[in-house]
């Protein structure tokens, strides 16, 4: 858990703003013992979690953006063949 927390720290001098949330008592019990695990705070383990899940959602809408981009090639590939396939049938030797 440290080496993950680590990966997500934010330096001294980051601006920080106090946020108040709730969690199911069970969870912040978890988050705790996260934070004691791997020593850091438990705002530390939520950021962690936090920007885990930010750039889930970001791979996410990349790799949607990605599959669009290889099903519009795919298809002017087939296009592209398509019209190949012509022009070859047509050529004279």
């Amino acid at each position: 858990m440290a080496e993950t927390v680590a990966e997500y720290g934010t330096p001294a001098e980051a601006a920080y703003e106090k946020l108040s949330v709730s969690l199911p008592a069970e969870l912040l019990q978890e988050v705790r013992q996260a934070a004691r695990e791997s020593g850091t705070s438990v705002s530390g383990v939520i950021a962690a979690a936090l920007r885990q899940s930010l750039d889930r959602v970001e791979q996410d809408r990349l790799d949607q953006a990605l599959a669009q981009d290889a099903s519009d090639n795919e298809a002017w590939a087939r296009d592209a063949m398509a019209m190949a396939a012509r022009g070859w049938a047509d050529l004279k030797w």
